[in-house]
């Protein structure tokens, strides 16, 4: 090879090798500087930093062990976590539920040791409580998307419980259909929103006379009719949600073979203090003033009565009242841990659109609740003539007040 060609050869190399060393062939970033036309020499400026040191604190969690399945620890297991340390994935869990404990972060045991009571609803969806042992509890639900803590009471923190959105409400619905008939499309016998306030246990429960004349999309009708000519519970849910613009979470409706199913099924014999005595009925004996025990059939009986009363139907509704504060006297004498059990046996006997995270949350408040503190009141009306000279209730001007009063906060200003 001509000695010209070998030097060239060689440069061509070295330049290779020096770019093949070079910091852009590996990787690295390369600054460069703009070359300069100036006869001045460039100014160099170095600028020293110090090196830069991040600790991150370690994730704060919370362990739950127990006799419990594993799907359930493993919810408790998010939802205790989030509220320990906030940077935790909350899950599914309701923001306003995370929120509610916000102030405990740090403050929660390392670890939880529960049991679980779990129930599978006919109506779709599970419910489940678990209870640890320094007697918090979590309310959980499943609506097909997996388990979530719906709800708590974290008491031994000194933290109100939270079983959703307070006040609560619900339209309680009696129907008239004899057994074998359809409830959902027969008139209304019993008509009641039932309200809770769980952190205060207080609430109320509050009576529409079922011969209340109302106007209504189909027409001017008794309220207790709306749910008749096949339009169902639905019709009345929405008359009050929509029209009255009354916020419910739902309805439970029964009817008579369903009642006296549910009563037997949550407390067998009723022990009920009838605050007047009854006189004796064309097809069933009175009753007499004071304590007693009541079998379903005739609890469902005093239920029904109304002739022969004073004050007729309004007696009547008031006496619904005194069957569900007589009915929540006997099942708060059990726990909470009762409560999926028994969701089971309402869902049977009664239509509801409530979901699985509802009921858990409200079967539950229902043991927070004082019966001494809960109202049992009957919106005031006045008899008169309508609908081709049907008898029927005109709601007095103070029912406004009352409605207005009980929706706004749950409990009734006295």
């Amino acid at each position: 090879m001509p000695l010209t060609r070998r030097i060239l050869s060689a440069v061509a190399g070295l330049a290779l090798l020096a770019t093949a060393c070079s910091p852009a062939a590996s990787g690295d970033v390369v600054t460069t500087e703009a070359s300069t036309t100036s006869k001045s020499p460039p100014t160099t400026t170095s600028t020293t930093l110090p090196p830069t040191t991040t600790t991150m604190t370690p994730l704060e969690t919370v362990g739950v062990i127990g006799d419990l399945p594993f799907e359930l620890a493993a919810a408790s297991q998010v939802f205790l976590s989030a509220v320990q340390d906030t940077r935790n994935d909350p899950g599914g869990s309701d923001p306003l539920l995370i929120a509610h404990h916000q102030h405990l972060a740090g403050e929660l045991k390392d670890e939880f040791a529960g049991t679980a009571t779990v129930q599978e609803l006919e109506t779709g969806g599970s419910v489940a409580v678990v209870r640890f042992d320094n007697e918090d509890i979590l309310l959980l639900a499943d609506e097909g998307l997996g388990w979530q803590v719906v709800g708590a009471d974290l008491g031994s923190s000194d933290t109100d419980p939270w079983f959703g959105e307070s006040p609560r409400r619900v339209l309680v619905l009696g129907s008239d259909a004899r057994p074998g008939a359809d409830a959902a499309v027969h008139r209304m016998d019993s008509i009641h929103i039932v309200t809770s306030v769980p952190a205060e246990g207080e609430g109320t429960i509050l009576g529409w006379p079922r011969d209340t004349w109302i106007s209504s999309p189909f027409g001017e009708m008794r309220i207790n009719a709306l749910t008749s000519s096949g339009r169902g519970p639905d019709a009345i849910f929405d008359h009050f949600t929509n029209t009255w613009d009354i916020p419910l979470d739902g309805y439970i409706l029964t009817a008579f073979s369903g009642f006296e199913d549910l009563v037997a099924a949550s407390v067998g014999r009723l022990l009920i203090n009838l605050p007047i005595s009854i006189p004796t009925q064309l097809w069933w004996p009175g009753f007499s003033a004071g304590e007693q025990t009541l079998t379903p059939a005739r609890t469902l009986e005093y239920a029904r009565t109304r002739k022969g009363v004073r004050h007729g139907d309004f007696s009547r509704s008031k006496h619904h009242g005194v069957i569900m504060l007589a009915v929540l006297t006997m099942l708060q004498q059990g726990s909470v841990e009762d409560v999926p059990t028994l969701l089971g046996e309402l869902v049977k006997y009664t239509e509801t659109n409530l979901t699985p995270t509802d009921l858990i949350q409200l079967g539950v408040a229902a043991f927070y609740m004082d019966v001494g503190e809960i109202t049992n009141e009957v919106l005031p009306g006045r008899l008169g003539r309508a609908g081709g000279g049907a008898s029927v209730v005109f709601l007095e001007p103070e029912a406004e007040d009352i409605i207005t009063d009980v929706i706004e906060d749950g409990v009734r200003s006295n």
